[in-house]
């Protein structure tokens, strides 16, 4: 305050006087806590004073709430009515205070990408922001461009040369591809962005074909050799194509093994019908040998007990190996 004329400014308490002691925060500002059920002390202060003060009190206490609640299952009230069971304030003590409640519930929420569900519109998707409205065929439609880019090439700013071949591109689609080309194209020092020229001495016309194709519609022919087009896209970076070619050399590696080890079974099966063939033979054999011995043995054996001949006795000669089995016998 200003002195009075003719009286001096005082600085301070003078001597023998108690200073004012201050007024807590919250009853300065016309904040009371009063209990379940029963009646506050009446406010000090004025209208404004209690605005700023409680608005101060709940942007320190909204975050709290929030932390601990489920975006997707909160609600404005949800808050509100938690704030006033923290403040020790009755049901509707924060009726006057709504204003200011939502607009820190909203400053929170959308500072964190969420919102609860009070904001939620109809054409609002879960994070609270409005939903981009897309054609039904975009991924065909946006294939059927990039097709049309690379079967016509119309409007074409640039040229790969290899080997005596040439293709016209685009610099803006290779240049999104591949991060190593959209830095040659962008330098005018080089002869590829003064010239707009790129030329591939390292590698075959089909490979450096089949590497820009890719590139446009994101397609590898079957006939491509993955192993060959690696190292092109590998020395250019081209995003998702080393990965294409890896995936197709593990499935051919996969297949070239089951091949092999279906010709391996395929001899396993065969040697086991020979050798089954074989043993149906020998078998033959024994029981023919067998049956011609108790032949003769019968032959050589007495009439009525009165024959001098002894009979045969002992088992049977050996047998000799089996003969080779015939042709038919092993096509079969």
């Amino acid at each position: 305050r200003r002195p009075s004329h003719g009286a001096p400014e005082r600085a301070g308490p003078g001597a023998g006087e108690v200073p004012m002691a201050r007024a807590p925060r919250g009853a300065a500002a016309g904040l009371t806590r009063r209990p379940h059920g029963g009646a506050g002390a009446p406010a000090l202060g004025g209208i404004g004073a209690r605005e700023t003060a409680m608005q101060e009190v709940l942007a320190e206490l909204v975050p709290r709430i929030l932390r601990c609640k489920s975006y997707e299952c909160t609600s404005i009230k949800d808050v509100r009515e938690e704030a006033e069971d923290r403040l020790g304030l009755l049901r509707g003590g924060l009726d006057d205070h709504r204003e200011a409640l939502t607009r820190i519930i909203k400053d929170y929420v959308y500072e964190h990408g969420e919102t609860l569900s009070d904001f939620r519109g109809p054409g609002s998707s879960p994070s609270g922001r409005p939903q981009k409205r897309r054609r039904v065929d975009l991924t065909e439609a946006s294939l059927a461009g990039w097709q049309d880019m690379w079967q016509n090439r119309r409007f074409t700013d640039a040229v790969v040369r290899c080997q005596g071949q040439s293709f016209a591109v685009h610099r803006a689609v290779l240049g999104s591809r591949s991060p190593v080309l959209a830095a040659m194209f962008a330098q005018e020092g080089l002869r590829e962005g003064a010239e707009r020229q790129l030329a591939i001495s390292d590698a075959e016309p089909q490979l450096v074909e089949a590497m820009l194709r890719y590139m446009y519609i994101g397609e590898v022919t079957e006939d491509t050799d993955c192993s060959q087009l690696l190292r092109l896209a590998d020395k250019y970076e081209v995003e998702g194509l080393i990965e294409v070619c890896c995936t197709a050399m593990l499935h051919e590696k996969q297949e070239k093994k089951q091949h092999e080890e279906g010709r391996r079974l395929e001899e396993w099966l065969a040697r086991q019908q020979r050798n089954a063939v074989q043993d149906r033979q020998l078998n033959e054999a024994k029981r023919d040998r067998w049956q011609t011995w108790e032949s003769a043995n019968e032959a050589r054996a007495p009439s009525g007990g009165s024959s001098s001949a002894p009979a045969a006795t002992g088992p049977p000669p050996p047998l000799a190996p089996p003969r080779a089995p015939s042709a038919a016998i092993r096509e079969g």
